[in-house]
This record gives C-alpha cells, sequence and structure tokens, in this order.
C-alpha cells in the first residue's frame, strides 16, 4: 500500500508535453539552436589571454560557472605542447600558471587534452 502511494507522488505526467503542438516543439528547438553564449567578462577573458600565451592552444574554453562572482571557472586547455606530458603534469603547468588568480577561486574544473 505504501508503495503505491509513493510511486504516485514521485511520477511526473508526460501528458502535457505530448499534447504539445508540433510546431510548437520545432519552434522552440530552433531557438536553442541559435542561442549562443554570454561574451566572455573581463576576468574570464584574463585568465583566458594567459593561458592562450602560455599554451597556444587549439581549443581554449575559460567559464566562469560561479554565477558571475568569479569564484569557480571551467577550463578547458588542448594544446600539442601537452604531448607526451602525463594529465597530472598538464593540469600542474596549468596550476601553476594560474597560481595567483586560483588563490582567490572557490573551485577549478580542469580539463586538459592534447591537440591533434
Amino acid at each position: 500500500m505504501f508503495r503505491n502511494l509513493i510511486s504516485k507522488q514521485r511520477s511526473v505526467s508526460l501528458v502535457p508535453l505530448l499534447r504539445q503542438k508540433p510546431q510548437q516543439a520545432t519552434f522552440t528547438s530552433a531557438l536553442r539552436a541559435f542561442s549562443t553564449e554570454p561574451p566572455m567578462g573581463d576576468y574570464e577573458q584574463k585568465i583566458y589571454n594567459i593561458l592562450a600565451t602560455e599554451f597556444q592552444p587549439k581549443n581554449l574554453q575559460v567559464k566562469d560557472v560561479s554565477g558571475g562572482c568569479g569564484s569557480m571557472f571551467a577550463i578547458l586547455v588542448e594544446s600539442e605542447k601537452f604531448k607526451g606530458i602525463p594529465m597530472i603534469k598538464q593540469h600542474r603547468l596549468v596550476n601553476e600558471l594560474l597560481k595567483d588568480e586560483i588563490k582567490q577561486w572557490h573551485g577549478l574544473q580542469l580539463q586538459t587534452k592534447v591537440a591533434k
């Protein structure tokens, strides 16, 4: 008896989604496809420039994931300079380069890759 009550409370109805007209769903998808990321803030740009100068990356992404207060960043660096270097050492290189900035942060999500 209690299982039925619990499962009924957790169930989510898909009926409203299924009742949506096809053109509404298509329009929503089209809007999402044309939406763009907001431009980098000044501090994000500063970090981007530091990394770009040192690593000449093929792909570099710097994003403030703290809601705009600059305390948490997600960074992806894809560079040929990482070739032959273990990932832990790649991360150490980035951390050393950004050590003065990192002191001010709450956290860092770092991803490094060897550019192909």
